[in-house]
């Protein structure tokens, strides 16, 4: 994503915050999981992220649900915060063996 695309990115984060004041519940967690796609996409490309990379094409394939299958799409955000934890658990014990005098 080059200096246009990130400044259109934020273009959709300002109007969707403006918008969302007016529109159903639901769509606040799409229009995140918009941002996280875009941002995972972005990382993934830039940084050759995998697990980020994974990440988008899982939301951009689940987003959807909450359209057509609410409960469905509530067990896909608890599911996804589940992989960003044990992730994020993965990368820090990574990092602490990584500096001298760590802990692992």
């Amino acid at each position: 994503m080059d200096k246009n695309g990130l400044f259109d990115l934020c273009v959709y984060i300002a109007a969707s915050t403006e918008g969302l004041k007016d529109e159903p519940k639901d769509y606040g967690p799409l229009r995140l999981l918009e941002v996280l796609a875009r941002l995972a996409e972005l990382t993934a490309a830039e940084y050759g992220d995998s697990f980020l990379k994974e990440i988008a094409e899982e939301v951009n394939g689940n987003q959807d649900l909450v359209m057509t299958d609410r409960k469905a799409f509530y067990h896909f955000l608890e599911q996804l915060v589940i992989k960003f934890a044990k992730e994020a658990k993965r990368r820090d014990n990574t990092r602490k063996k990584e500096i001298p005098g760590g802990h692992p």
